[in-house]
């Protein structure tokens, strides 16, 4: 599994920021961890460290890849060494990022980490993450060629604090058989289209018990939220803006889904369900008709279904903003420099180097997982990869966002999920649930 799949399990994106006070108060000490130091790196210092080019030097590597994927990983640090003999990168498969504020704090960090795109914010304000501006300033290093949502999940005012090497984000699938059966000869294209598409290809029995769903009622909120023009911050006026019409539309659209079969019903047919990454997986059993996935699913169809007829189509937009059309949300995996790494100009060509497009190319076509230059895209590398021609193909559109890049992600994260959860099983209204949102949410801003 990429490092990147549980951004999207049961719909949500990862939030791994617990520790971050932790941090806050390391940052206030004094000496190498002092405030003063943290404050200056964040306007843009690079590190001064002064490196012998000739001594060789010696990086720690943590990054959030186990098995195979971890392999494929181990493969490109090997590259790297054989052609820089003056540096040596060590590789640590590390997936608990607890354990990375732990070293940060404790002013023992990798030299060089992992991490998702939706953490930079907080981590980066906060001191955890070295700016890279003065190194991509002094390299020339273009960051024009990177996807604008992809190279935003990196960025947070004004400051680039990591690179994305590998993006994620979700198109429709739907069971090809089952959508012939209802009558339909193609997936739906529009809003309206896929809210008739999941009530017709249901199947419900008489007391109500569901046997097969049109679509999980649950929908991803922040990806149809850019079908809506949905926004959840407005930089101008230093707001959060989780009642935005667009979100509330798309909040809408799934309480109707969900309120047409009822948190009994579905909570029991939830229970009934395979696990994801097996033959039992509800799409592959078809016990879902359609499903909102991300570019590794293809991978594990052919694993777990190779004879699923199945197709992958553009998420619908709606018919009030034709304009949005193959909208989507992107999420993204990056490298970046902790606080304290001993030998942080060493770490960037490391990371330079890595997301180079020959590196690039083949770090994502190993893993399945969507690479971050638009330049790459048409690669012949990612032909053999299941279901990579309709991801990257999709890719080339302008309407892929990434959630804003804000410190409190992880708690806005929560408090989004939270209140969906209370909206779809009738513990609240749309609007209350939205407004209680932004009541405990801003705060957090200043």
């Amino acid at each position: 599994m990429s490092m990147g799949i549980r951004l999207f399990t049961r719909n949500r994106p990862f939030a791994v920021l617990a520790g971050l006070s932790l941090l806050l108060a390391s940052c206030s000490g004094s000496g190498s961890s002092g405030t003063a130091e943290n404050e200056d790196a964040s306007k843009s210092a690079a590190p001064t460290t002064s490196e012998p080019s000739q001594e060789k030097v010696i990086l720690s590597f943590w990054y959030g890849w186990t098995g195979p994927e971890g392999e494929a990983i181990e493969k490109l640090i090997k590259q790297f060494n054989d052609t820089h003999p003056n540096i040596s990168i060590k590789g640590l498969s590390q997936s608990d990022y607890q354990k990375q504020l732990t070293a940060i704090t404790g002013g023992n960090p990798p030299d060089i980490a992992s991490q998702f795109g939706q953490n930079v914010a907080a981590w980066g304000t906060k001191g955890a993450m070295l700016p890279l501006d003065n190194y991509i300033s002094k390299d020339a290093f273009d960051l024009n060629d990177f996807i604008p949502g992809a190279l935003a999940s990196s960025q947070y005012d004004g400051h680039t604090y990591a690179l994305p090497i590998a993006m994620h984000f979700t198109m429709l699938f739907y069971n090809k058989k089952l959508l012939a059966d209802a009558g339909y000869s193609k997936p739906p294209a529009t809003m309206s289209e896929l809210k008739e598409y999941a009530e017709k290809l249901s199947v419900v029995q008489k007391d109500g018990r569901l046997e097969v769903l049109g679509l999980w009622p649950g929908i991803d909120s922040y990806t149809f939220s850019q079908v809506y023009g949905g926004k959840f911050w407005d930089p101008e006026t230093k707001q959060v803006t989780p009642d935005d019409p667009g979100f509330k539309q798309a909040v809408q659209f799934s309480k109707e889904l969900w309120d047409k079969f009822g948190s009994e019903n579905l909570d029991r047919f939830s229970a009934s369900l395979g696990k994801y990454q097996s033959a039992q997986n509800p799409f592959f059993s078809g016990k879902y008709a359609m499903t909102i996935d991300g570019e590794w699913l293809p991978t594990f169809i052919k694993q777990f279904a190779p004879g699923l007829d199945y197709g992958i189509a553009p998420i619908p937009y709606s018919e009030d903003h034709p304009e949005l059309k193959n909208a989507g949300n992107i999420n993204t995996s990056v490298l970046y420099i902790p606080k304290g790494a001993k030998h942080p100009d060493a770490s960037w060509e490391f990371i330079k180097w890595f997301s180079d497009k020959q590196q690039l190319i083949q770090f994502t076509a190993a893993l399945g997982n969507l690479p971050t230059r638009a330049s790459v895209l048409d690669d012949p590398a990612y032909d053999a990869v299941p279901g990579f021609k309709e991801f990257t193909e999709y890719a080339k559109g302008s309407n892929l966002k990434s959630f804003p890049s804000l410190p409190f992600f992880s708690e806005y994260s929560d408090a989004l999920n939270k209140a969906v959860n209370d909206i779809l099983r009738g513990k609240s209204t749309i609007d209350e649930g939205l407004a209680g949102v932004k009541k405990t949410i801003q705060p957090l801003v200043k």
